[in-house]
C-alpha cells in the first residue's frame, strides 16, 4: 500500500436463498445465485437515519455445537476487524450466495459468542433493517489465535468498536460503497475490487512510514482490463464547514503533489445533495494547479450512485461537460493481480488466508 503510506512512487502493492442451509465447510450449489447488487445504505429510498434497538451487551453463552470455525467464518472475522461494522446485506454480498444461507451462519456465528449484534431501525415508521455485527472479545482473540499474534490489540479494537460508535452510521455507508463496487464487480471477467483497507489500516500505515497524510474514509484497488486504479473515498454526510472541507482537501493536494503517479490516484468524494456537491467542486476549483502533477478528484452525488451504481458514469471532475465510468479513469499498468481473487468474486477468501480484503 505505499501508494499512501510513503514518498515513493504510487506502484501496486497495495437473489434466490440456497435451497440448503450452509453446514460448516459447506460449499454454495453450483446453482445457486449470488445478490445482483448491494446498494443498501446509499439508496436513495433508504436514507432515513438508523437507530440502534437492541444491543446484545453480553458475552452469548457459548454453544454446544462442536464445529469448528471454517476459514469463510474467520474471514468474516478479518473484515469486521477491520471495518469495525457490517451490517448481514453486506456480509451476505461478501460470503454468501443467497439470505438464507448467511441468516444460517450468522446465527452460529452468535451462538459461539464471535460476534455481536444490533437490531437496528430507520424513522419515520420504525422500519427494521438488517442488523448490524461486529466482532465480540471471544471472537478478535480467536482471530488473533488463528494469526498466531498477540490477542490484545485485536480486543482492544472489538471493545473500541463497541464502546465508540457515534460514526456507525457513516462507517456503515463508507464500508457500503466497497461493498456495493465488489457486487458490481463480482460478474465481470475483467473488473475487481482487489483491495479495501480500513481506516485504521491507512493510519498503521502512515505510522509505520513516520509520515502523515490524508486519511480517506477506505481505500480501494480497482483493477480493470489493462490498468488497475488506485481509490480512496471521501463519503460526506453533507455535516463538515467549508474550512473544514478545504483542510481536508488541501491536505490531498499536499501529500501527492509532484509525487510520482500521483495522477493514479483518484479520490472520490460522494456528496449527499446536487448542492452539496457544486460546492465541493467549487473548493476543488479553487485549490486545482495544472502546472502540478497530483492526486485526481472526482465528484457525486448518493442519488447518482444509487440509481446507477459506482461503476457507471457519474463521476464528474466538475470540468467535463459529461460524467465518466470509474473503470475510464487514470490508472497504474496491470500488475501480477489476478481478477478471479478479488473481493466479492465466489470463495474469494480462500485466495486471502490470513490477510483479508487488504492482502
Amino acid at each position: 500500500m505505499t501508494a499512501i503510506g510513503s514518498r515513493a512512487p504510487s506502484r501496486p502493492q497495495f437473489e434466490r436463498p440456497s435451497r440448503n442451509p450452509s453446514r460448516p465447510g459447506a460449499n454454495p450449489l453450483a446453482s445457486s445465485i449470488w445478490p445482483d447488487s448491494a446498494r443498501g445504505l446509499y439508496s436513495s429510498q433508504e436514507r432515513h437515519p438508523i437507530h440502534v434497538l437492541e444491543l446484545n451487551l453480553q458475552e452469548a453463552p457459548r454453544s454446544k455445537d462442536d464445529a469448528e470455525p471454517t476459514t469463510r467464518d474467520l474471514a468474516i472475522l478479518q473484515e469486521l476487524d477491520s471495518h469495525r461494522y457490517l451490517d448481514r446485506n453486506q456480509i451476505q454480498a461478501l460470503f454468501f450466495p443467497g439470505p438464507r444461507s448467511c441468516q444460517y451462519r450468522l446465527r452460529w456465528l452468535l451462538a459461539q459468542g464471535l460476534v455481536r449484534s444490533w437490531r437496528a431501525a430507520s424513522r419515520p415508521g420504525r422500519i427494521c433493517r438488517a442488523s448490524v455485527y461486529l466482532m465480540s472479545r471471544r471472537g478478535a482473540a480467536l482471530l488473533a489465535e488463528w494469526r498466531d499474534e498477540d490477542p490484545r490489540p485485536y480486543i482492544k479494537r472489538a471493545e473500541h468498536a463497541l464502546e465508540r460508535r457515534f460514526h456507525l452510521v457513516h462507517q456503515l455507508e463508507a464500508n457500503q460503497f466497497f461493498v456495493g463496487l465488489a457486487a458490481a464487480t463480482r460478474e465481470h471477467p475483467q473488473l475487481g475490487l482487489y483491495h479495501w483497507v480500513g481506516e485504521q489500516a491507512i493510519v498503521a500505515v502512515y505510522a509505520e512510514a513516520e509520515e502523515h497524510g490524508p486519511t480517506p474514509d477506505g481505500w480501494g484497488r480497482l483493477l480493470t482490463t489493462d490498468r488497475e486504479l488506485l481509490l480512496h473515498l471521501e463519503w460526506d454526510r453533507g455535516s463538515e464547514q467549508p474550512r473544514r472541507l478545504r483542510a481536508k482537501l488541501l491536505a490531498y493536494v499536499r501529500y501527492f503533489s509532484d509525487r510520482p503517479h500521483a495522477s493514479a490516484n483518484q479520490v472520490l468524494l460522494v456528496a449527499p445533495t446536487q448542492a452539496r456537491e457544486h460546492q465541493l467542486q467549487r473548493l476543488l476549483h479553487e485549490l486545482s494547479d495544472a502546472d502540478r502533477e497530483c492526486c485526481r478528484f472526482w465528484t457525486t452525488t448518493t442519488d447518482l450512485l444509487a440509481l446507477d451504481g459506482p461503476l457507471e458514469a457519474i463521476w464528474s471532475d466538475g470540468g467535463q461537460r459529461r460524467r465518466l465510468a470509474l473503470a475510464s479513469l487514470p490508472g497504474l499498468p496491470r500488475s501480477p493481480h489476478q481478477v478471479d481473487h478479488s473481493i466479492g468474486k465466489p470463495g474469494w477468501w480462500n485466495h486471502r488466508p490470513g490477510g483479508g480484503a487488504g492482502a
